[in-house]
């Protein structure tokens, strides 16, 4: 019997570790997109003299990430 839990055991955990590094490669695509999304904005407003408002607006930025960008562009600034 012990032998049989411990295939249950670590079948259940190899599942979790591959579901655990698939999450962690999406959120990890995620930020390297947020990072890209951020030089751009801030590249653009630099070269073109816009606030970042201004440069989300052409680049049309979802209105959800724009205080992520913002709040980042910020701390950059200080």
């Amino acid at each position: 019997m012990c032998n049989l839990s411990q295939i249950h055991v670590d079948a259940g955990l190899k599942r979790g570790l591959a579901k655990g590094r698939r999450e962690g490669r999406k959120e990890g695509l995620a930020e390297g997109i947020k990072k890209e999304m951020i030089k751009n904005v801030t590249t653009i407003m630099r070269k073109t003299n816009q606030t970042a408002d201004q440069v989300m607006d052409l680049l049309d930025i979802d209105k959800s990430l724009r205080p992520q960008i913002i709040r980042f562009i910020k701390q950059q600034n200080q």
